[in-house]
């Protein structure tokens, strides 16, 4: 019988999985790995990252959700390559329950993010700066500001003594807080992705910063609603913005990496969404919460904080280790490459567009900031039909009323922006679609908004504030999806896509810094009679400047 013809080196090749031994495998996978690998890309160079991190900021998570079709430049995608789109970045490829958990994970993550960070700035420090100055916002203030006399038919020395210590004390404190706090998150939050970026655990890079960021930030919140003085609220502040960067940052680094390109505009806009739904949410949880103690706002965001990293990691698949990670050295430059503005002739249609959404951010701060200084003092400044029970309740359900307004506004916005500038486009041309003017009108609606704000408060009719709200929602909303063309045909290189990006992000901290600073001297300046309703004047004319900076 004729034996079988066998291939040299080819059936006559012994199987190395039976013939080799478990350290002769160890040896030769050593032998294949390659010892000058490329380290990962950093979070500061990739688009990906700076465009979750927009989203994330509350800023751009509009557009992002929207779906508008204005794709920010990322040589680093596997659509230019011949790369599987379904492989993630770090090597991973998900399945279909795998991305369905990925989506839910970043959804629920943002959420829960946003949600106390909302509670905190509308509400709970606010309220605590109060408290600082021994202004009790539970109980009846005569004549604090603006039409309180009126109402109350208080008058006389008391009632502008009252009005001087809200003015002078009140706003100025609060400034610093907000101002500080803004200035020390933009140097933290490129600070932890690049600290991110080097940690090599066997937990992955991200998951050790979720979970000790949510930790840690709801100590900080719990110690920040023991605070009754100035000093210390800076203090604890400052220090949670670090731990509030330690969420944010890795987080939308992980969006970056973990999630393939297939899947990644499904899951960008499951990441917006949930930091809509988180900044509404967390509206009405802080509104509701200080009706029943200036501790329970604190409380509450301590919960949410300390579950947030925890439910991201349980959700999402588990994190590959990052121990092979190769030893990259720590740069400064590179880390604070957000804070430097792109310089050069080329650069200077985009550095316009920085300085428009500082204006723009400074005008939603201006309001945002000091938005329960007033409803609390402004609106309620002393109603005696309402001294039978605390002052904050009425308060309260107003702003979160003015909470899921603005969320109504923001979504209206997410689901007809792109039908809009559809219609606009049919009737007016192509040219449209990129159009500064159609920016400026959205500017010109928000404007109205404000105005609209302005009037309610002087004539009086609180519960209609949602008209304020609304469509400030609304307007906010549009110029997200109408600047997103503009900035990038405007970015100077698109393969520094990813630095420039984190500069335009970095502009809202900027924004918010300058708007609380001029809104304390404009509260300090104005006659005791104006008080805080003179902020919707100054933030109209932020829009207006923002405007102007937007046009070509």
């Amino acid at each position: 019988m004729l034996e079988p013809y066998v291939r040299p080196g080819i059936d006559d090749r012994p199987d190395y999985d039976k013939a080799l031994s478990k350290e002769d495998k160890s040896a030769v996978a050593r032998l294949a790995a390659d010892p000058k690998r490329l380290p990962p890309e950093a979070s500061a160079d990739q688009p990906g990252v700076q465009t979750a991190r927009l989203a994330a900021d509350g800023t751009a998570s509009v557009a992002a959700a929207a779906a508008v079709d204005t794709a920010v430049p990322d040589y680093a995608s596997s659509f230019l390559d011949m790369r599987d789109p379904m492989v993630a970045a770090d090597g991973e490829r998900p399945d279909a329950a795998q991305v369905t958990r990925l989506k839910w994970a970043f959804a629920a993550g943002s959420m829960l993010i946003a949600a106390p960070w909302a509670a905190l700035n509308l509400v709970a420090i606010p309220n605590q700066v109060a408290l600082a100055f021994g202004i009790d916002t539970k109980a009846a203030l005569a004549g604090i500001v603006s039409g309180a006399s009126s109402v109350s038919g208080a008058s006389g020395p008391s009632a502008v003594s009252a009005a001087s210590v809200s003015a002078i004390h009140l706003a100025p404190a609060l400034a610093s807080i907000v101002c500080l706090g803004a200035i020390a998150s933009v140097f933290f939050t490129p600070l932890v992705a690049a600290l991110s970026d080097r940690t090599r655990v066997r937990f992955g890079r991200r998951t050790p910063y979720l979970v000790v960021g949510g930790v840690l930030s709801a100590l900080l919140t719990l110690a920040l609603g023991a605070l009754q003085n100035v000093a210390g609220l800076i203090v604890f502040w400052v220090a949670l913005q670090f731990s509030y960067a330690m969420l944010v940052a890795p987080l939308a680094s992980a969006l970056s990496e973990r999630v393939p390109d297939k899947f990644r505009d499904v899951i960008e806009r499951w990441n917006a969404i949930g930091v809509i739904a988180g900044q509404a949410a967390g509206g009405v949880i802080g509104g509701l919460a200080i009706a029943f103690g200036a501790f329970n706002p604190f409380l509450c965001a301590a919960v949410l904080f300390a579950v947030a990293g925890f439910a991201t990691v349980l959700v999402w698949p588990r994190e590959p280790s990052s121990e092979e990670q190769p030893h990259t050295p720590f740069s400064w430059t590179m880390a604070l490459a957000a804070v430097r503005m792109p310089s050069g002739p080329e650069s200077k249609p985009f550095r316009r567009l920085v300085w428009s959404r500082m204006f723009m951010m400074a005008a939603v701060g201006m309001t945002g900031a000091y938005l329960w200084y007033i409803v609390r003092f402004a609106v309620y400044g002393d109603d005696p039909k309402l001294t039978s029970a605390p002052m904050t309740l009425p308060a309260g359900m107003l702003v979160a009323l003015m909470a899921l307004a603005t969320f109504a506004g923001a979504l209206l916005a997410t689901f007809s922006a792109g039908a809009i500038t559809d219609k606009l486009e049919e009737g007016f041309g192509a040219w449209w679609r990129d159009s500064r003017v159609a920016v400026m009108m959205a500017c010109v609606l928000y404007v109205l908004g404000l105005l609209a704000g302005l009037a309610i408060v002087a004539v009086g009719g609180e519960r209609s504030l949602m008209v304020f709200s609304f469509i400030t929602g609304f307007a906010f909303g549009l110029i997200d999806v109408l600047v997103q063309p503009l900035v990038v045909a405007a970015l100077p290189d698109p393969r520094a896509a990813g630095r420039d990006l984190g500069v335009y992000a970095a502009a809202k901290p900027w924004g918010l810094a300058f708007g609380v600073v001029v809104g304390a001297v404009v509260v300090m300046l104005v006659p005791a009679s104006l008080g805080y309703v003179a902020l919707f004047p100054a933030a109209a004319v932020c829009v207006a400047v923002a405007a102007f900076l937007a046009r070509k």
